[in-house]
């Protein structure tokens, strides 16, 4: 992972997971799970990317986000392999968080 501390952005080169099994066996659409700690933030914050053009609908986890609307916020965005992704901490585009 690349920090550029000027911007507050992040360039992360991975390969793209695949589907792995969830709670009863169910699977998990491929993802990246995040935890996110910095200054000022008392506790850790947990989150996932998803990949734009997979099986993200019949994932679990996502399955459990009340607002449709929200779930976008977990989906990175590309093409030919080159995801772009923004956690938000606050307001309109706020990342959904995960307790757990």
């Amino acid at each position: 992972m690349v920090p550029d501390f000027g911007t507050g952005q992040f360039t992360l080169d991975t390969v793209l997971p695949g589907a792995v099994p969830g709670p009863g066996g169910r699977p998990q659409a491929p993802h990246l799970s995040l935890w996110l700690v910095a200054r000022g933030i008392n506790t850790g914050l947990q989150t996932r990317m998803y990949f734009a053009g997979q099986d993200n609908d019949a994932d679990p986890v996502l399955s459990l986000i009340e607002q449709p609307h929200r779930r976008d916020t977990l989906i990175a965005r590309g093409a030919d392999g080159h995801y772009h992704f923004d956690i938000h901490l606050q307001g309109d585009k706020e990342t959904v968080f995960l307790d757990v």
